[in-house]
């Protein structure tokens, strides 16, 4: 009696639907230089960036790369390469993705690009310059 319980139990249990996920949205970011920087020594921040557009727009990700210096920026063969899911509740918003990066004494600046709602994949592909 105590299996066919178990096994009734089991059966209406594993019958349970559970709700469709929504698709996935993944943004690449590829990072890299085809400029010689060998002497330049200043130490650069890479930070990678997704946010919502929009004068309110909701950072999402602000994921800081390790501090490098300038020189040691990879060519287009040894590239970096980070991929990304955008969270749960915005795979249907328009975003802002890219770099932001900070080289000493030099100050702020940004590669930034869109990615539109329903858009699935995006990369970001930026060459250092």
């Amino acid at each position: 009696m105590g299996v066919l319980c178990a096994g009734l139990s089991m059966l209406f249990t594993a019958c349970k639907k559970s709700a469709e996920p929504s698709p996935s949205r993944t943004i690449w970011y590829i990072l890299y230089t085809k400029e010689d920087f060998a002497s330049v020594k200043d130490t650069i921040r890479f930070r990678l960036r997704m946010q919502t557009t929009g004068t309110t727009g909701r950072v999402l990700l602000d994921s800081s790369i390790a501090p490098m210096k300038v020189s040691e920026i990879p060519d287009s063969l040894h590239r970096l390469v980070f991929t990304k899911n955008v969270p749960p509740g915005h795979e249907h918003d328009n975003l802002v993705v890219g770099f932001i990066y900070d080289i000493d004494n030099v100050g702020e600046s940004w590669f930034l690009d869109s990615s539109t709602a329903g858009q699935r994949t995006k990369t970001v592909e930026y060459s250092f310059r």
